[in-house]
């Protein structure tokens, strides 16, 4: 009897992570494939990596490039640690970053960041126009 608790108990505490590899977004298996994590995996690791993809594309675009799975804490931190001099986020630049995270399916959301970049380059650049411009009309 105690060993039927014990084993119901320990199925009902595992934990579950959403799990994918290599998508280019956070839709689709990102976000509706889950996973049991594994006895002593106590936290969702996610990765994105900025990089241009393993395919040709036009203008050698980036992409991103999500992957989701179980890890244990200490584990995901020590990766987290060892990325973190990649984790620049520049929308110019290939970058990579890790995120930890515990609790039932807590890796739904995803920090990409490089989409925010691109967006301050047009308001710098339209700055910097606007700038030249009057700069130019009063010299």
């Amino acid at each position: 009897m105690l060993i039927i608790l014990y084993a119901s108990i320990s199925i009902v505490s595992s934990l579950q992570c959403y799990a994918c590899q290599g998508q280019d977004n956070n839709r689709d298996k990102c976000v509706t494939t889950a996973i049991q994590c594994l006895q002593g995996q106590d936290a969702c690791k996610t990765t994105v990596r900025w990089g241009i993809p393993p395919y040709w594309t036009p203008h050698g675009d980036r992409i991103f490039h999500i992957s989701k799975e179980c890890d244990t804490r200490v584990q995901c931190n020590r990766y987290k640690a060892q990325e973190m001099s990649f984790c620049k986020r520049d929308w110019y630049l290939d970058w990579s970053c890790i995120e930890c995270c515990t609790g039932d399916l807590c890796n739904y959301y995803v920090t990409m960041g490089a989409g925010n970049a691109k967006s301050s380059l047009l308001a710098m650049s339209s700055s910097l126009f606007a700038f030249a411009t009057v700069w130019m009309f009063y010299k």
